[in-house]
């Protein structure tokens, strides 16, 4: 059963990726460090996107219209899972949260940039206006 906040999903694509909602919220620079993954359509009529990082292995579920979601996996192998809407901020520190700690490890430019994505994410600003 779906909660209010879940949003089915289904995948729509594998071929073409679209860069610009990970550009959106972690800019140019970061988004080296992942892999596109997939289309999703979702029930609300929107696109997402995922985006796979290198090192962490954790996932951001961007929408086109510049939301964020977190992937809820089906409670039984044969029921698709679902997305929640989640704060662009949170979205970063999930994906972000053991960088440090593996490899390989964010330089001091990964690290500058990562901290203007989380400033634009906190005060609710395009990335490319935060400073």
């Amino acid at each position: 059963m779906l909660s209010e906040q879940d949003i089915a999903g289904e995948l729509c694509q594998y071929v073409e990726p679209n860069w610009q909602p990970l550009y959106d919220i972690a800019g140019v620079h970061l988004a080296d460090w992942f892999m596109w993954m997939h289309e999703v359509e979702l029930e609300d009529g929107h696109r997402a996107h995922a985006y796979k990082h290198i090192a962490t292995r954790r996932y951001f579920h961007l929408g086109v219209d510049g939301r964020a979601f977190v992937y809820v996996p089906g409670a039984r192998l044969s029921s698709p899972g679902t997305y929640r809407e989640i704060d662009r901020l949170d979205a970063i520190d999930l994906v972000f949260l053991t960088w440090e700690e593996l490899a390989p490890r964010p330089d001091e430019a990964d690290r500058a940039a990562l901290r203007r994505a989380r400033h634009a994410a906190e005060h609710h600003q395009p990335l490319d206006s935060a400073g």
